[in-house]
């Protein structure tokens, strides 16, 4: 175990490297097991973790076997991959590592400088995992971008892109038509793409790369659906009436190849499990976590704490100084005090900086928190209060982790640093 651990933090403290070279020639050595199965490719913004959640959930209802890869994880490594889902467990990760490390160091031998990074040793992880389960289906998660992302190496039956709006600026660019660019490169020749309500400028983009590659296209943009026609779904929250919406005009284009029934359908989208997203534990005290981390979540995040009608204790810890100010700003009218954290991350805001993002006119407390106090702080607590947890997802991993007292060495420590 500790051997295995060892080398997965090694992988991960190399950092990562954009492109597609080390994951093609990984894939290639391993025998390309992406190739055993079809897959549904799922890029954007914001929203590609609901709707990948929700596609597994309408497919697993209508009896199919599924593997979903999605990143980060928020308490285990496991939840990345995950067969009708359920996570693999910390001895299948054990198991896989000694024979994919063993690749890797012969591709490595091969061609000095291929060792694949953490994020690309576990999407091959997750390929492998799939093929060796026999899968009907992969719904794939894109990490970061598109074009670039580890994940781009797969031809997929459907690509979907839910929304896109400016975030990992230094990376993927400052405007709108570069960032969809980018996420438009997850388009294969011929094969159909489907994007969310994405804005006139960002569907352009999307439709001409579908154009030049011949893959036909559609928008929920030009679907006419009003927010009463929305799909329902257990998810809280409007926007995520619009993801049902995006997963099952996804599923209904396949069809063909996957037969849905109509009740199924709306039962999978039903029993969607997602955890981080205004996830609702009892307390005392209660216990809200919601990652936000752009603002475009913001905005969402705005609308139902304007539901809940209530001041709230904000926890708040961001991996970027714009995209903290971009949150805070949307936050801070619903807080009552305010609790800074900041995220075992190397690009995690320092508590001063998010001190000085506070606006003067602010009346509630301010204080810094540490992730290892959340048992102390919450024993403060008194019974009728809500503590939203919002900004990183990483943070909401970390207090998810001692909230659920499940950390066992696999836990949230271990996560992509990009």
């Amino acid at each position: 175990m500790k051997d295995t651990l060892d080398y997965l933090y090694s992988l991960r403290n190399q950092g990562s490297s954009f492109g597609l070279e080390r994951m093609s020639a990984f894939a290639s050595i391993l025998g390309r097991p992406d190739e055993s199965y079809p897959v549904v490719h799922v890029a954007g913004t914001n929203g590609k973790g609901s709707v990948c959640s929700m596609l597994d959930s309408v497919y697993r209802a209508n009896g199919y076997k599924v593997g979903l890869f999605t990143s980060p994880h928020l308490v285990e490594l496991g939840e990345r991959v995950r067969i009708n889902g359920k996570p693999i467990s910390p001895g299948e990760i054990q198991s896989m590592t000694v024979d994919l490390r063993r690749m890797a160091a012969r591709l490595e031998k091969m061609n000095p400088g291929l060792h694949p990074t953490f994020f690309e040793f576990m999407t091959a992880m997750a390929f492998v995992k799939f093929k060796e389960a026999e899968v009907d289906l992969a719904i794939v998660e894109t990490g970061l971008g598109g074009r670039l992302d580890s994940t781009n190496i797969v031809i997929p039956e459907l690509s979907v892109i839910t929304t896109i709006s400016r975030d990992h600026c230094s990376i993927l660019g400052h405007e709108i038509e570069q960032i969809a660019r980018e996420k438009a490169g997850i388009v294969k020749p011929g094969k159909p793409v489907l994007t969310g309500w994405l804005k006139p400028v960002a569907n352009q983009v999307v439709e001409q790369v579908a154009r030049e590659l011949e893959a036909p296209f559609e928008t929920m943009a030009s679907s006419g659906l009003g927010e009463d026609q929305l799909p329902e779904t257990n998810l809280h929250g409007a926007y995520q009436r619009r993801n049902a919406a995006l997963a099952e005009r996804a599923a209904d284009l396949l069809s063909s190849a996957f037969p849905i029934e109509p009740k199924k359908t709306a039962l999978g989208l039903g029993q969607v499990r997602l955890e981080g997203r205004w996830q609702e534990i009892l307390g005392p005290p209660r216990i809200i976590l919601d990652a936000c981390h752009n603002a475009e979540g913001a905005r969402a995040l705005k609308g139902n704490l304007a539901i809940l009608d209530r001041k709230v204790e904000v926890w708040f810890g961001s991996l970027g100084e714009d995209r903290a100010g971009e949150v805070l700003e949307q936050v801070l009218p619903f807080a009552d005090s305010l609790r800074l954290f900041r995220p075992r991350q190397p690009r995690a805001c320092s508590l001063d900086a998010l001190l000085e993002m506070i606006p003067q006119d602010f009346r509630g407390t301010v204080s810094k928190g540490e992730a290892v106090k959340v048992s102390e702080y919450l024993a403060s607590e008194g019974d009728d209060r809500i503590i939203l947890v919002t900004g990183s997802l990483y943070l909401i991993g970390e207090i998810l982790g001692f909230v659920k007292n499940s950390r066992e060495g696999w836990g949230n420590e271990l996560q992509d640093i990009t």
